[in-house]
């Protein structure tokens, strides 16, 4: 008999960077020339992509070192705005940038930056000083040093340049909204062995409901020819899975995220609810729990 864990309510804190929690995305729609509903200002006049996390399923937005494609996976570049400030001696005056930087962390609690937009080499030299005197990162001199630092992370080359907060879903625009569902199945089918170990925790919700029963097609007796298939040996792939609740268990879990990403869930298995009144699991901790254990790979 499984013991019934209650849900944990989520609390919002202080939030890290969106870049240091996803590490990556997949790209819901690229907006050229910008957007104006963008809550970062500086997305409303400059080509702007739309996303949402591999890890988490958080939606966010950046601007692109380079041409991107909707549903293309890329690495997420922390964003820092720096002042660059110019003496000018022949006019007798000083002139300050606004500069935009791409961020990788590359060792030993170090960033290496790129700026987003071209400098003249007299604003690069500039900027190139004052970071080697604050000794908190590097600058890098092309594109590609940093995309090599991607890579040789086993990331995607291609960077996005993302704040450090989240957007909501009514930031979304219909092209990126219609791309939810897709861009959610690509990341599961990534790392199907992550998820396929939900079917192999999922524990009840109540005495009345258990949490696989959320997942489309999956009734009372379902769920206990599940719980006594997966306590014989557990489940490695969807295909075990789909042979005892003979329903695409993929295309279930797919929909069930869809559901809490856009708030239309009662129970949240996977993703913090934006309502607190909202009972919330958090499977997806639990799961990297049990990756970690295992030696096995988170996303």
């Amino acid at each position: 008999m499984e013991k019934f864990r209650g849900p944990r309510r989520f609390e919002k804190h202080e939030q890290p960077h969106i870049a240091a929690l996803e590490v990556e995305a997949v790209v819901l729609d690229v907006i050229h020339g910008g957007y104006y509903a963008d809550p970062h200002r500086e997305h409303r006049n400059t080509t702007v992509a739309q996303a949402i996390g591999v890890r988490r399923f958080t939606l966010l937005d950046g601007i692109p070192l380079e041409p991107v494609e909707i549903l293309e996976r890329v690495t997420l570049a922390r964003q820092v705005d720096r002042i660059v400030v110019m003496e000018q001696e022949r006019l007798r005056r000083v002139k300050k940038l606004e500069v935009t930087l791409g961020c990788l962390p590359s060792g030993e609690k170090r960033l290496a930056c790129y700026p987003v937009s071209q400098l003249e080499e007299d604003a690069f030299n500039t900027l190139m000083e004052e970071v080697k005197q604050e000794g908190r990162f590097d600058l890098v001199n092309s594109l590609d040093e940093l995309k090599k630092i991607a890579r040789d992370k086993g990331l995607p080359e291609k960077l996005l340049v993302v704040p450090r907060l989240p957007i909501s879903l009514d930031t979304l625009t219909d092209i990126a909204r219609n791309n939810l569902h897709e861009a959610v199945r690509k990341i599961i089918v990534s790392n199907e062995p992550f998820y396929v170990e939900f079917f192999n925790i999922a524990e009840p919700i109540n005495i009345r409901q258990h949490s696989l029963e959320l997942i489309r097609g999956i009734g009372k007796k379902t769920v206990k020819q599940l719980v006594a298939e997966r306590s014989r040996r557990p489940f490695t792939s969807f295909e075990e899975v789909k042979k005892v609740i003979k329903v695409d268990p993929l295309e279930g879990l797919v929909e069930k995220i869809v559901e809490e990403i856009t708030g239309e869930s009662k129970y949240n298995l996977f993703i913090p609810p934006q309502d607190p009144g909202i009972p919330f699991f958090d499977y997806l901790s639990k799961m990297k729990k049990r990756a970690a254990r295992a030696g096995g790979r988170y996303q």
